[in-house]
């Protein structure tokens, strides 16, 4: 039965719900930085860094997750769990700022992160190439603790059932617990073997248990769902996040890096044993692994050799094989919204988040 005494005068857009969080991270952001700078200086440094990152990019689609299943599943207005929502926001952010350094990359959105900016601070300051980028990756690191600190923080700051309150910030606990576990299986995959890890245990682990079973989880347990409404909200948030992993191992290598804001190259050059890669081991020749086990995972691999890596991932049929799961997810998840006791906009709300994860092209 649908909640129609539930609907509000409008359902949450994600532009609004984006211009909600940024109104509201921007004056903290100041107020950190301001805070820094009367310890130090090099503090202040760090904290302008975090907020020059966060205004760079961003969908912010966590921090709406949370806004829309709240809203959707509670008569109050979403502002009223804005600073949870932030949450959410800040939790991705400082992954974000870590799988950087484990990935060695230095850009975000298209601008240098934190690795990036600092390895420009300290240009003058260290000489030898990897004592520098051994100071700049510590940064990142702390701007990275720094976030999820201002995560808990923010939560506590929520205003709504003290229980519910607590029973998210176990969520954050949790949803990091599962998040490292995805990032070290990931991390090792490369060097362990392909047999070491499945990839949809990191896509579960790493992408869906923080990206989007957190965030829906959040929501829900702030506006006090049932338990079997969140049941079908982690169903969901599990698969939407495989299939979000998968178009971004597609953008990873496919994708435009202008509209990505990424490397498209680093995933080849890591050896990243991606659900792609996968794929692709699955379809491919004896004659086509070969030549593909010669050219992934080496850093030194020329562009033409990428260009070629990229020629076989669609010659085997891999890619084709991981956008028609992609497809697949899409319609399974549009179906499990029938089982949400929500009203008729807000279903539609979902369903156009849905399209949005799974049919991104940054």
């Amino acid at each position: 039965m649908e909640q129609e005494e539930n609907i509000l005068v409008s359902v949450i857009q994600p532009a609004a719900s984006k211009a909600m969080i940024d109104a509201f991270l921007n004056p903290l952001f100041l107020q950190l930085i301001e805070d820094a700078r009367r310890i130090s200086p090099h503090y202040e440094t760090l904290w302008e860094d975090i907020q020059k990152l966060h205004i760079a990019g961003g969908k912010r689609l966590r921090s709406y997750m949370t806004l829309l299943t709240y809203e959707a599943f509670s008569k109050k207005p979403p502002e009223t769990i804005l600073p949870a929502a932030a949450a959410a926001e800040l939790l991705h952010m400082a992954m974000l700022v870590h799988d950087d350094i484990i990935d060695r990359d230095d850009i975000r959105y298209g601008v240098k992160n934190v690795t990036g900016e600092y390895l420009i601070h300290y240009e003058e300051l260290i000489k030898d190439e990897a004592d520098r980028r051994h100071y700049a990756n510590s940064a990142a690191i702390l701007a990275g603790d720094l976030l999820i600190s201002e995560t808990y923080i923010l939560m506590t700051e929520t205003k709504t059932n003290p229980a519910a309150i607590v029973a998210a910030q176990r969520l954050i606990a949790k949803a990091m617990f599962h998040v490292i576990a995805g990032e070290l299986l990931d991390t090792e995959a490369s060097f362990r073997g392909k047999d070491a890890a499945d990839p949809l245990v990191i896509a579960e682990e790493k992408t869906a248990s923080y990206s989007f079973v957190s965030p829906f989880l959040i929501g829900a347990t702030l506006a006090e769902a049932s338990s079997a409404q969140q049941e079908i909200l982690q169903k969901l948030g599990e698969q939407l996040g495989i299939g979000y992993q998968l178009r971004d191992d597609l953008l990873g290598i496919f994708g435009d890096e202008i509209q990505t804001g990424k490397s498209i190259d680093s995933d080849i050059k890591e050896g990243k044993r991606t659900l792609l890669v996968e794929a692709f081991d699955t379809y491919a020749t004896e004659a086509q692994r070969q030549e593909f086990n010669g050219l992934f995972g080496r850093q030194d691999i020329t562009q033409k050799d990428i260009k070629r890596v990229k020629t076989l991932l669609v010659e085997s049929g891999a890619k084709e094989a991981v956008e028609i799961q992609i497809n697949a997810l899409q319609e399974y998840t549009h179906a499990l919204l029938e089982s949400l006791d929500i009203d008729t906009q807000h279903r539609k709300a979902f369903g156009a988040l849905i399209d949005l994860c799974l049919k991104r092209d940054k």
